[in-house]
């Protein structure tokens, strides 16, 4: 803590002469106090004294303007009057006064002539090629979730797949570690309406998420994961990448693996990483 010694010098090295002690002693006499002196504010002019006072400058100042303020080439004299009777038109304009003879008649011949120039004009650049429109993507889904949290998207509209088929996707989920049965919720055909578009696979692929994410609120569901069966006519939306932010697991066909043990063989290291991922979703949903 200062003392108020040192305080009264650090007030006396910043310029403050004034200083009042915090504490009054008894009997004491009261601190005096400089006197400061303010300035004065100048007095701003009214917006009409400073309009008439522009009408009366111009002369004057055009007298104090020293020959090497002056341009040398006589062309350039006409713009410079013109510029300097602009304010003083405006001026008038705004107290409400006829503009002067001189200047009304000079502002005719104050405009600048155009002259004739060598260079040719600039052509405009032609436009740039719009990009080609091109059919969209077609191709048919069903919709149906796995013990609410993964999405399972077959091939197919409402047909489904046949009972071999669904048969033998069964076992594959039961040996993967996953639930053998599944709800349908919707199917989706696409496209929703006969337009060219730009992008077809890029719109395929934000028209799907968009039906999933609207399927995932209308049932109050959390989705984790999704199993992707596609077939050909939506094998371009899973290629390489997904509409997906969460991890999706592209198996095989069912009718394409009725009949041929070395085509099950195959896929098995698919279902096995599918029940590695189930499995650690659920231990994190715990």
């Amino acid at each position: 803590m200062i003392a108020d010694p040192q305080r009264l010098q650090y007030l006396e090295a910043m310029g403050i002469p004034a200083w009042v002690s915090r504490y009054r002693l008894i009997n004491a006499r009261p601190t005096a106090l400089s006197e400061w002196e303010v300035p004065a504010a100048a007095e701003k002019p009214a917006p009409g004294q400073r309009l008439h006072a522009l009408l009366e400058t111009p002369a004057a100042q055009s007298a104090e303007r020293t020959p090497a303020a002056m341009p040398s080439d006589s062309a350039a004299e006409p713009a410079a009057q013109g510029a300097s009777r602009a304010p003083v038109a405006r001026a008038r304009a705004l107290l409400g006064e006829d503009p002067a003879p001189t200047e009304a008649s000079a502002s005719v011949f104050d405009k600048p002539v155009d002259t004739p120039t060598d260079t040719p004009a600039e052509t405009p650049a032609p436009e740039a090629a719009t990009r080609e429109r091109a059919a969209p993507l077609r191709f048919s889904l069903t919709l149906a979730v796995l013990d609410q949290r993964w999405w399972l998207l077959l091939p197919g509209g409402r047909e489904g797949l046949p009972a071999p088929a669904q048969a033998l996707l069964k076992q594959m989920l039961v040996a993967a570690g996953l639930p053998g049965d599944w709800r349908a919720l919707a199917s989706l055909d696409w496209p929703l309406m006969e337009t060219p578009v730009d992008d077809p696979l890029g719109e395929a692929r934000d028209g799907l998420a968009v039906f999933c994410g609207g399927q995932a609120m209308r049932n109050a569901l959390s989705i984790e994961g999704a199993i992707v069966i596609p077939g050909a006519d939506a094998a371009a939306l899973f290629a390489d990448d997904t509409p997906f932010e969460f991890d999706c697991h592209r198996w095989p066909h069912p009718a394409s693996l009725l009949g041929d043990p070395a085509a099950k063989r195959a896929c098995w290291p698919q279902l096995h990483a599918t029940g590695e991922a189930w499995r650690r979703a659920s231990a994190g949903a715990a």
